[in-house]
């Protein structure tokens, strides 16, 4: 009798509830929410006192009397504790080592630029300038404003 007061659990012999194997529980894989494994324990009492009209009861102290015991439960079969490895699983290990591979080029790709800069400035190489590229096309309204200014007067 799980839960319940002392003194009730006190007037039956044997009555000694261990949470770990009358408790409700449920077992769930972290990743997905999947339920693996489960079960519900439940037990029914009566309440006994005494009764004036019935002799039989005179000596009945109040107490909680077990009546029945109800313990169900439920697990994943083989196939799908499998089903979940394979496809779930796998991948996730797989996923984990791609994420440290991407820290580490990540972390080798931040120390690798700024040096490769600072080697290049002090050769001097970034002391080039770059000029603005020149393109073969025109606008129209350029083209417009090149003879205005040009002062095209064959009008």
């Amino acid at each position: 009798m799980l839960g319940v007061a002392e003194e009730y659990t006190a007037l039956i012999d044997g009555m000694d509830p261990e949470p770990e194997r009358h408790q409700i529980f449920v077992d769930v894989e972290p990743y997905t929410g999947t339920p693996l494994n489960g079960g519900k324990r439940v037990q029914f009492n009566m309440f006994l006192r005494r009764i004036d009209a019935i002799k039989l009861t005179d000596r009945l102290q109040p107490t909680l009397f077990p009546v029945i015991w109800i313990d169900e439960g439920i697990a994943l079969n083989e196939d799908m504790v499998k089903l979940i490895d394979d496809s779930l699983m796998k991948v996730l290990s797989l996923l984990d080592v791609v994420q440290w591979v991407l820290i580490g080029v990540g972390l080798l790709l931040a120390v690798l630029m700024p040096t490769v800069y600072f080697v290049k400035r002090c050769r001097g190489e970034s002391s080039r300038t770059v000029s603005p590229a020149v393109t073969a096309t025109t606008s129209a309204a350029s083209l417009s404003t090149v003879a205005g200014v040009t002062g095209d007067r064959s009008k």
